[in-house]
């Protein structure tokens, strides 16, 4: 890519991020809360969450998708639930929560203000005959599998290491936008996950 394209990408995508930043800020929270309990019903009765086996999920800062009653459904169901640690490097370790202990007894306040894993906790790596599925967050996401994310390129360096594992962003649908810039680095998802519809493009 030309020098030129990167600047222009990087300008469109951070233009994007303060787009979508002040949309959060001017939801209501009653209708956050609202749509997120439509989101988390419609993902919980999906053939998507019935047929994954390992289910990779990141805790939702406040102004996220909130994703804890998910995580303690997939806990109860049997899942094999991993959450990410940050790690040097911007990498990310996912670790296995206990159906046996509160979840919240489980997490710590770690990276960027983020509720991490106890270290203690076992690391998991996605096993593909699991068939392992992961909710991605994200500021913005399109219907061609682009997401627009924080800037890090944590979760890029995560799914860039497991093409089989299934990548699923989970949003409210006034996050999903007609095109988000994208660079070769940025993972492409299998789909969405939204308080309105489930799509699946890929898999």
């Amino acid at each position: 890519m030309r020098r030129s394209s990167v600047i222009d990408q990087a300008a469109a995508k951070q233009a994007l991020r303060q787009e979508m930043r002040s949309r959060r800020k001017a939801m209501p929270q009653a209708e956050k809360a609202s749509r997120e309990q439509r989101l988390c019903r419609r993902f919980l009765e999906s053939s998507l969450y019935a047929d994954c086996r390992q289910l990779f999920c990141f805790v939702a800062l406040p102004q996220e998708p909130e994703t804890r009653e998910l995580l303690r459904r997939a806990l109860a169901d049997g899942k094999t639930v991993a959450v990410p640690r940050c790690l040097p490097e911007r990498r990310m370790a996912f670790h296995r929560l206990s159906p046996e202990q509160p979840l919240e007894s489980q997490l710590v306040s770690g990276s960027f203000g983020v509720a991490e894993p106890l270290e203690t906790l076992p690391v998991i790596l996605p096993d593909a005959g699991q068939a392992p599925l992961c909710l991605v967050p994200g500021l913005a996401f399109d219907q061609n599998g682009g997401r627009l994310g924080y800037g890090a390129g944590y979760y890029d360096r995560f799914l860039r290491a497991y093409p089989f594992l299934r990548k699923i962003g989970y949003a409210l649908s006034s996050f999903v936008t007609d095109c988000v810039p994208t660079e070769p680095t940025d993972q492409r998802l299998d789909g969405i996950a939204t308080e309105i519809s489930l799509e699946v493009w890929n898999g």
